[in-house]
């Protein structure tokens, strides 16, 4: 499996427009990812947005939050598996214990994927290949502003066939005390918010080949991280496009969902 290299696309929504970006998984791509990067990521895809200056948000002004973010690594090598899982800690905030909230909850979901992996690995041997399988874990920081920390997780695992399963995971951290926001708490300024994801992301879904057509709604607990001024909603590989499409991504400004002047990251009505 090293050297060996697995591609696929991105879909993105933005503002209407469908984008596509490489995704990209390996071994080797991992050891050369620097600054706790993601091998798999579609966080640096280009976006736009056309909004006019009447209706922008007040978040508009950057706040970067005083906070140092680490790289930790957990590497295991045993005969049946090659692990290495990257995982984000923070330090400096003013709240101590919500620091050890968010670092808990980061460390306990990479120490999981170790011991899980190593019970699979050593469960379903012989492998088929001959070859060792291999877990892969690490993380990208899409948004670091306004007391709000949002992060990109992905664990890879190949055991075997013609490629391996990748899986995402958003976390979106309120810093104030460690409290991790669903999509709906975000957007609590406009509760009816579906009605405007639901139906675009369901037109773009329907204009893509290969739909399985089996798309109603993103659900009570919707995937997203937050990126630039809005939100990115996924599905995981499988859901609704084939495997060959990747991730699909579907990005929404934070002024196309929330009331003019509306700020998602004024906590003080929480």
């Amino acid at each position: 499996m090293k050297g060996t290299l697995l591609r696929m696309t991105v879909s993105v929504l933005t503002v209407g427009t469908l984008v596509t970006s490489p995704l990209m998984t390996s071994a080797a791509a991992l050891a050369g990812e620097g600054n706790g990067g993601l091998v798999s990521h579609a966080a640096g895809h280009a976006t736009h947005q056309d909004v006019s200056s009447s209706n922008r948000l007040a978040v508009e002004a950057k706040k970067p939050n005083s906070i140092n973010i680490t790289k930790h690594t957990i590497e295991k090598t045993i005969p049946e598996a090659k692990i290495k899982v990257e995982y984000p800690q923070v330090s400096g905030l003013k709240n101590r214990a919500a620091e050890k909230i968010i670092n808990t909850l980061l460390k306990t979901k990479a120490e999981t994927f170790v011991a899980n992996s190593i019970k699979e690995a050593k469960a379903s041997q012989p492998s088929p290949s001959g070859n060792p399988y291999e877990y892969l874990g690490t993380y990208k920081v899409t948004y670091n502003e306004n007391g709000v920390l949002s992060l990109l997780l992905e664990t890879y695992a190949y055991t075997g066939g013609a490629h391996g399963i990748t899986i995402r995971e958003g976390l979106t951290f309120r810093l104030s005390d460690g409290k991790v926001l669903t999509l709906d708490e975000l957007l609590r300024a406009n509760p009816n918010y579906r009605s405007i994801v639901d139906p675009e992301i369901a037109k773009k879904l329907e204009e893509t080949e290969g739909y399985f057509g089996n798309f109603k709604t993103i659900g009570p607990n919707p995937s997203y991280y937050v990126k630039d001024q809005g939100v990115v909603i996924f599905f995981q590989l499988y859901d609704y496009l084939p495997y060959v499409f990747g991730f699909p991504e579907f990005y929404f400004p934070f002024a196309k969902l929330l009331p003019p002047g509306a700020d998602p990251f004024d906590f003080k009505s929480m």
